[in-house]
């Protein structure tokens, strides 16, 4: 059974994970930012980092357009 303290810790590696993926993937200069959702993600973010290629735009087969200026 799950108690609130091991789903908030959950929601924070998982979120970390995504968010760390999607910002290697669009080439995001945020270093401090990815630094920072790489610790929290570990281990699941090592796989991010070996598997999804900088600036791609994709990351696990998702489509991950960057914003771009009109």
């Amino acid at each position: 059974m799950m108690n609130g303290e091991n789903t908030g810790v959950s929601a924070i590696w998982i979120l970390s994970n995504i968010c760390y993926a999607a910002m290697k993937a669009q080439g995001h200069p945020a270093r401090l930012w990815r630094v920072l959702s790489f610790i929290f993600g570990f281990p699941g973010t090592l796989l991010s980092f070996f598997v999804v290629e900088e600036g791609s735009e994709r990351a696990y087969g998702i489509e991950l357009p960057k914003r771009r200026e009109r």
